[in-house]
């Protein structure tokens, strides 16, 4: 219904394989899979279609289940590298390399120091090459560094956004779409990508 009433992209979380095919052949144009391709009969669904393929990193095992207290000895270190193997998972089932995107998963199985981390060094993750999706609005790490309930978090994570696409992202998840978006585009006149 979304798909005949819209032409805007669709996006369906999911890391079953059936799941996004059934959502695939009713208009979805991009999985978004934050179990890290867990499901290993997901990239061949993808492989098959147009539809792109968002791989999140995660520690979750199963998928969709909360680690009590994550551990890393480098965390921005750990993503890269996993993110590195999934993608080449995903190619070696077919996946065309121009049809994946990666995401670090702020607080996806992450504490707010590791947070934190992740966007610090930002620069290693986009510098696998893949197009890089930062979802980190009203996130909680946001919240705990300004100490601030969901609903108060827009004023820190419009930096957070900005900083993220300073250091190569190119997707943004977010709640205020119009705060985000007048921020980008600032951003962007700045830096001279666009013209006032």
């Amino acid at each position: 219904a979304a798909r005949a009433a819209s032409d805007v992209v669709i996006s369906v979380d999911t890391y079953r394989a059936e799941v996004a095919r059934h959502a695939i052949d009713a208009g979805a144009d991009v999985v978004n899979d934050t179990s890290g391709l867990q499901d290993p009969d997901l990239p061949p669904v993808l492989a098959r279609s147009d539809a792109t393929l968002v791989i999140t990193h995660s520690l979750a095992s199963p998928p969709r289940t909360k680690v009590a207290r994550p551990s890393y000895g480098d965390v921005t270190a750990e993503v890269t590298a996993f993110l590195a193997s999934r993608v080449e998972f995903a190619l070696e089932r077919g996946v065309p390399a121009e049809r994946i995107v990666i995401d670090p998963g702020h607080d996806l199985n992450k504490n707010t120091f590791h947070s934190l981390e992740l966007t610090r060094r930002l620069t290693e993750i986009t510098g696998l090459g893949y197009p890089t999706l930062v979802a980190l609005s009203n996130k909680d790490f946001i919240g705990e560094t300004l100490d601030r309930p969901p609903d108060e978090r827009l004023e820190g994570s419009l930096p957070a956004t900005v900083a993220c696409v300073l250091m190569g992202a190119r997707i943004v998840r977010v709640h205020d779409v119009p705060a985000t978006v007048a921020a980008v585009r600032m951003l962007e006149a700045i830096l001279g990508w666009r013209v006032p």
